[in-house]
């Protein structure tokens, strides 16, 4: 949100005040990426926004505040993201395909860099836990799909699922770390390079045409 459309008039006091409160979370979420959590100050997040650090407090209590509800909207998407890959009807390479492609997305943005660049000792025992739960639940997920794969001849029996599933995830982790600063890869560009570089080591070889 800009300053200009702070300003703007909504639909009711509300509607205006959750609007307004996003748009806190989300300065907030950018210069944590930008800044750190330590490096950030309340008068940061409001001179990005072109209020005062007074006007602040009324849509948050504090600094950690903010960085719980951007946790709380990441888990959201992960928890999103699992359901997606639960759906069945694909097969494993395309559901291991879409992960890639959802999660590289989402790391690409503000609150997704924000998951794996904030330490698990500045959150909360509540959130942590839900943390660990999510992102437990994908791993889980991707490390069944390869599974199925494997015994559907789809991906080679060679494959260890635990490893896999963990250097995938590793790497799209990691994206927050290197891309930053004026080159910025585009998510689609890191989503097709990993795939190519993931999935087709993932396939059996005689679908690979070895």
């Amino acid at each position: 949100m800009s300053v200009e459309q702070w300003t703007d008039v909504v639909e009711s006091r509300e509607e205006q005040r959750k609007k307004k409160r996003q748009a806190v979370i989300e300065a907030g979420a950018a210069l944590f990426v930008e800044k750190g959590f330590e490096g950030t100050s309340l008068d940061d997040i409001a001179s990005k926004l072109g209020i005062t650090k007074r006007t602040i407090y009324y849509y948050v209590q504090s600094k950690d505040d903010i960085l719980m509800e951007v946790m709380r909207q990441s888990m959201s998407f992960l928890e999103k993201l699992v359901r997606v890959s639960e759906n069945k009807s694909q097969g494993a390479i395309d559901r291991i395909r879409g992960v890639i492609d959802e999660y590289a997305e989402w790391i690409s943005t503000d609150f997704g860099a924000c998951l794996v660049l904030t330490r698990e000792h500045m959150l909360t025992e509540e959130v942590r836990l839900e943390l660990r739960l999510k992102k437990g639940s994908l791993d889980w997920l991707v490390r069944n799909a390869i599974a199925e794969g494997i015994a559907s001849g789809e991906i080679d029996a060679g494959c260890d699922a635990r490893l896999t599933s963990a250097a995938i995830f590793g790497a799209l982790n990691w994206v927050p770390f290197w891309n930053r600063g004026k080159t910025i890869t585009p998510a689609e560009k890191i989503a097709e390079q990993y795939k190519y570089t993931f999935v087709e080591g993932l396939k059996c070889q005689s679908i690979r045409g070895y």
